[in-house]
């Protein structure tokens, strides 16, 4: 019975020897390599010793007694500095690293002996060596003691496998010595390593569980990273197409007319008077193509893949006041009932340069779109989560047809102002695309007195 116990307790250390070898080829961590390191030659030790099953010379009968019992002790001698090694390499600790390297140069210097010299010599070590692996276990125990402290991954339970061990080292030292009597049973370190293993086991569970669970928030953040740089170059892609197809219609068309009329004067096919005609539809031409330069130029800033949306705490009073004031002078001239409701006291989370873009835009749309005499409000509702803007007006209000693409790039989203002010067309466009960067949504609607439209989007509040 005593017998098959040992087999178990040896198969047991060599199938986790072989697993830890196997795995630390997978991960390359270097406690994966020490631990079965540790594994393999307490095995080995566990086939020569004399009182265990010996099996060693079953399947290597030529091998010698001496050469036996090199192999014995040199397994015996190099389990203390892999232990170390393992414990170190796991739960790193700066002020015990010049103890551990001098620990294992003195190790080292034993298991020379043990390789260079004969049994009859290297024999006498064995006691001096029994202080050597009392100062291992100290060593271990100060890295252990501190993780614990520390609440690094598992420690707990590598301790406690560590000091079980311990107790059945110590036994099976004494008993060589002869300080105590233990008739029967298996070898006690075997027993220790097993008990040391299968708390090691766990405590390996646990940290490579750890390191799966990092490695899937990782693999969670590098897809969010992935996906904002695919954004980011999905806008410069917008830019760059929206960008070519302005300057190949909008702009080109002014250009193309001014060129035209140089060309006829120049050949003298039309005279000054004439040239002066066409003039005046050219400069209206060029007055909206400047205007339009100017909003995409804006927009560009803010939509640039080289330029981040950068969100702060913004009282909406401070981006307000500067907007109506620069559009004061287009308010007057219309005789507006101009008048903002609510709290524009209140703090929001927006890029302070795309709020200014958006917030001239939907004002100025409201006032463009306003006949002489009517009224544009701006309503600030501060709700549970967010912040309503509304500008409701008075004005023309906009067909059905022209809502359905109303905040894309569209011609046909290009008209002149009630006066025949200057339309670019990309307005709604831009402010749509500012306010779904920063969170908000952009939304239109039929104003319910009758006339008119209202245009709402929504902020973050402020924390």
């Amino acid at each position: 019975m005593q017998h098959q116990i040992e087999l178990m307790e040896i198969g047991s250390i060599a199938i986790f020897a072989a697993y830890n070898l196997v795995l630390y080829s997978q991960v390359r961590r270097r406690y994966y390599l020490f631990l079965g390191l540790m594994s393999f030659f307490i095995f080995l030790r566990a086939t020569l010793v004399d009182d265990g099953s010996m099996i060693f010379y079953t399947f290597f009968p030529d091998v010698s007694l001496n050469l036996g019992r090199k192999i014995e002790y040199f397994s015996s001698y190099i389990g203390a500095p892999l232990s170390i090694l393992f414990c170190y390499t796991l739960y790193p600790l700066l002020g015990i690293k010049k103890y551990v390297k001098l620990f294992v140069g003195i190790a080292g210097v034993f298991l020379l002996i043990v390789l260079f010299t004969p049994y009859s010599f290297f024999y006498h070590t064995l006691e001096a060596y029994y202080f050597m692996i009392l100062a291992s276990y100290v060593i271990m125990f100060i890295i252990l003691i501190n993780a614990v402290i520390g609440k690094r991954i598992a420690a707990m339970y590598v301790l406690t496998g560590v000091v079980m061990s311990f107790l059945f080292v110590m036994a099976e030292i004494l008993k060589i010595a002869g300080v105590i009597y233990i008739n029967a049973g298996p070898n006690l370190v075997n027993t220790g390593f097993v008990i040391f293993l299968f708390f090691q086991s766990i405590a390996l569970s646990e940290i490579f569980a750890s390191s799966f669970k990092e490695n899937r928030e990782l693999s969670k953040d590098l897809e969010k990273r992935v996906d904002e740089k695919t954004s980011e170059i999905s806008r410069a892609s917008l830019l760059r197409d929206t960008l070519i197809r302005i300057i190949s219609h909008d702009i080109r068309g002014p250009m193309s007319n001014l060129k035209s009329v140089i060309t006829l004067v120049r050949e003298d096919q039309v005279g000054i008077d004439q040239a002066k005609e066409f003039m005046v539809t050219i400069d209206k031409g060029v007055d909206h193509t400047i205007q339009m330069l100017d909003e995409l130029m804006e927009w560009g800033h803010a939509a640039s893949q080289n330029k981040r949306i950068e969100q702060e705490n913004i009282v909406l009073k401070e981006i307000v006041d500067p907007v109506v004031n620069q559009l004061k002078t287009n308010i007057e001239s219309k005789e507006l009932e101009f008048k903002i409701n609510g709290d524009v006291e209140s703090a929001c989370l927006f890029d302070k340069n795309a709020l200014k873009v958006v917030i001239r835009n939907l004002l100025s749309n409201g006032v463009k779109f306003t006949e002489k005499g009517g009224k544009v409000d701006m309503n600030v509702k501060r709700r549970s989560e967010d912040i309503l803007i509304e500008f409701v007006d008075t004005g023309i209000g906009i067909p059905d047809e022209m809502k359905v693409n109303l905040f894309e790039m569209k011609k046909d989203n290009k008209r002149p102002g009630t006066e025949n002010e200057k339309s670019s067309g990309v307005g709604l466009f831009i402010c749509n695309d500012l306010i779904a960067q920063n969170g908000g949504t952009l939304d239109v609607r039929d104003n319910p007195d009758g006339k008119g439209t209202i245009f709402s989007f929504t902020l973050k509040q402020a924390g």
